[in-house]
Parts: structure tokens; C-alpha cells; sequence
């Protein structure tokens, strides 16, 4: 990693969605914005749900959006950093992605420093204060004994019920934000810890708030917004659209509701 290196940041591409026709065509775009991004020399941040369902059965991993994991394996193994942080529809990341793919599988939240700059990134799910029942889903979801029953289903029957059900949950929360208050408090909690920018993604909805000059992002989606955010020390954090790398939305000053928040 090197510290002048750009840093890019995409979430919620959910490919191998079985009701979004255009799924193709999205997994090029994903694969041509990778390509770009290791072209710049920069590390690559996947902030979780880069597929719609991900689970690794012991010798059999989905079919489906094979290319993308080409281009990761191919972009990775050129030296490229890919980091990438599991979110709701990826609770199941095992050796896989590490070992043959040589992506850099990392907690559900990291700090990383560019510069002076200290950023904070997660996917986000199960950060709202008030969202109890995904918390409690995610612990039986999550649990080896489940895991470990979930394998003996055969994968033809196991993964098509699996992307039936993360279509469910994509589709309720899609259209409606129900936690944002939740999620700006938390990001306003970890820029009072000192951080510069908070980074999530899971809601869908990209969004770019500066607070006394500390940023609250989130990613947006690669369904309807094709949204990503560039980090360079010359500029900060930007939030971009994919292909034309236009800035997707300006930031918005917002002022805190406590004045010693942040100091």
C-alpha cells in the first residue's frame, strides 16, 4: 500500500441477481471500473454485497459472475491491492477469495490512514441503532452450527433459494431508508473518535455530508446510481458515477447538532 496512492470505494453491485435483467452488462461495467481503478495504481475498497448472494460450499463456489472473479484474480495478482469488507448478502466469505483469488478479506470495519487523512469504512449493515431484528438474523445467520447444515444442502438447490430470499431482503429496503437517522448518528459517532471520513454502503442511497470538515459517505449501488467514491490526498474524499467519473453529488455542509462534537 502506498500512502500516495488513490483509494477507490464500491459497494452493493448484488450481481447474479436472478430479477435484474441487466445483469450482464452490469458485471462489465464492474470489471471495466476494476480495470480502471488498477490502472490508476490505486487500492480497490469493496464495501461488501459485490454479489447478491455469496456462499462457499467446500468444493464448489456459484458459477454465476465467474468473470468477475477473473478480473479480480487477474487484477490482484499484478500487485493491485483488493481489500474487501463482507456485508449483509456475504455473511459467508471463506478461504476462497483469500487464498485462490488473492483478495485481502478484511473484518466488517477497518481504518485505513492516507496522509493525515484517517478513514473509517463498512458496509454498515446492522449499524443502525434501532435495527434489532437484522441484528439477531445476523447471529443465527452467522452461526458455524447453521453454516456447517446449510453445506449439506446440495448447491443447486442452496443457492437459488439463497438469492430468492437476499432478493427479498434487497427489494424491501431498496426504496425506502428507514435507519438513516441511525446511520448519521453512527458516522457522526466515529468522526467525534477522531476520524476524518466515514465510508458505508448498504442503504442504496449515495450521500455526501461534511461535517466542520469531516465527510460522511455512502456509496450508493451499482443497480440504479453506478456510484463510487475516489479518495486522493490533492482532493479528499469525492463521490463519482461511473463511466463518465463525473461527481455524482456535491458535498453538503451540514452543521452539527452539538458543537463539541467533533473537536
Amino acid at each position: 500500500m502506498k500512502s500516495s496512492s488513490p483509494v477507490f470505494f464500491f459497494s452493493d453491485a448484488h450481481l447474479g441477481a436472478p430479477q435484474l435483467e441487466d445483469d450482464r452488462q452490469r458485471e462489465k461495467d464492474v470489471i471495466a471500473f476494476l480495470e480502471y481503478a488498477a490502472s490508476e495504481d490505486g487500492d480497490i475498497y469493496i464495501v461488501g454485497d459485490l454479489f447478491e448472494f455469496w456462499f462457499e460450499y467446500r468444493q464448489v463456489i456459484p458459477k454465476h459472475n465467474f468473470a468477475v472473479l477473473v478480473a479480480l484474480y487477474r487484477i490482484a495478482s499484478s500487485g493491485v491491492p483488493i481489500y474487501y469488507l463482507p456485508g449483509n448478502h456475504d455473511l459467508w466469505i471463506g478461504a476462497f477469495l483469500r487464498e485462490e483469488i488473492g483478495v485481502h478479506v478484511l473484518p466488517r470495519a477497518t481504518a485505513l490512514r492516507r496522509g493525515a487523512f484517517n478513514i473509517f469504512v463498512t458496509h454498515g449493515d446492522g449499524m443502525a441503532r434501532h435495527d434489532y431484528g437484522y441484528r439477531f438474523l445476523r447471529k443465527i445467520l452467522t452461526h458455524r452450527l447453521n453454516i456447517a447444515l446449510y453445506q449439506w444442502l446440495h448447491p443447486d438447490i442452496g443457492i437459488p433459494f439463497a438469492k430468492r430470499m437476499s432478493q427479498v431482503s434487497r427489494e424491501k429496503g431498496q426504496n425506502q431508508n428507514p435507519f438513516d437517522a441511525d446511520y448519521r448518528e453512527y458516522a457522526l459517532s466515529k468522526l467525534a473518535e477522531g476520524y476524518h471520513a466515514v465510508i458505508m454502503g448498504h442503504t442504496h442511497f449515495p450521500l455526501h455530508e461534511v461535517y466542520a470538515d469531516r465527510h460522511y459517505i455512502n456509496l450508493g449501488d451499482w443497480i440504479r446510481h453506478y456510484s463510487y467514491c475516489e479518495f486522493r490526498e490533492s482532493t479528499g474524499p469525492v463521490l463519482r458515477q461511473w463511466p463518465s467519473k463525473d461527481i455524482l453529488i456535491e458535498p453538503v455542509a451540514k452543521k452539527l447538532r452539538h458543537e463539541t462534537l467533533i473537536t
